[in-house]
């Protein structure tokens, strides 16, 4: 090699330099933020189809086995409920089940019960925003009375990591519910309706997390049974087993 091309080589090594550099900060950078999203972001309650608890849904999965006790009010009536999710090592999707009960503020309690799965389908902005479709049935039943209710739709949740074990996730759900009330010697009464709900996950820690979220819609002509009011409001605290 010549003296004047070997000068050139490292002239071009010189300005590449600074780029190189701003590329590897910048990998640096991505790594940090999905090894925080891996430690901090795997929490989220988990959420049923129960009737009277809120019908809310992030735009991701969590792997491994989670807890959480949930519970929901609406037009003078209460719930709660014991709730389990369990998602794959990948997240690929994530399973959910609840069973509790439903108080209203005169007559007897009901019994509640539901199942609800998800399927991520995209995520962007560095695994920050994502969405995820998902279908479930929950029901009650009290006496002769029992109700079914299917909601169908897709959860669209942003997240973002504060510091190394605390997170916020914020989601919105629209969704397509079926619903059917049915009592023993008389005529079964169904409802189809758009209904939508907010919500947002705290993680405090490693294993704990603080669910609140709101569900809205309209009444639906089955405004007697559990799960119908127009609007619901629910919490919940979650464990996760790590």
């Amino acid at each position: 090699m010549r003296t004047s091309d070997a000068v050139g080589e490292v002239r071009v090594r010189a300005q590449r330099t600074p780029w190189r550099r701003a590329s590897g900060l910048v990998c640096r950078a991505r790594a940090a933020w999905l090894l925080v999203a891996a430690i901090a972001l795997p929490i989220s309650a988990a959420h049923s189809q129960m009737p009277l608890v809120p019908v809310l849904q992030n735009g991701f999965a969590s792997s491994g086995m989670t807890i959480a006790v949930n519970y929901g009010s609406g037009d003078g009536s209460s719930a709660y409920s014991l709730a389990a999710s369990w998602g794959p090592a990948s997240a690929r999707f994530q399973l959910s089940g609840a069973i509790g009960s439903i108080r209203p503020d005169t007559g007897s309690t009901w019994t509640g019960y539901g199942f609800r799965a998800s399927v991520p389908v995209w995520s962007g902005m560095a695994d920050r925003l994502g969405i995820a479709l998902f279908a479930g049935v929950g029901g009650a039943r009290r006496d002769t009375t029992s109700i079914v209710r299917v909601p169908v739709g897709a959860g669209v949740g942003y997240r973002f990591a504060i510091g190394e074990t605390r997170s916020i996730a914020a989601y919105a759900s629209p969704f397509f519910v079926w619903s059917r009330v049915s009592e023993k010697g008389a005529r079964a009464e169904g409802d189809n309706e758009m209904r939508g709900s907010v919500a947002a996950d705290l993680v405090l820690s490693r294993n704990f997390g603080l669910t609140v979220g709101y569900e809205f819609g309209g009444g639906g002509a089955v405004g007697s049974a559990p799960g119908s009011a127009k609007g619901l409001f629910g919490a919940a605290v979650s464990y996760a087993f790590r």
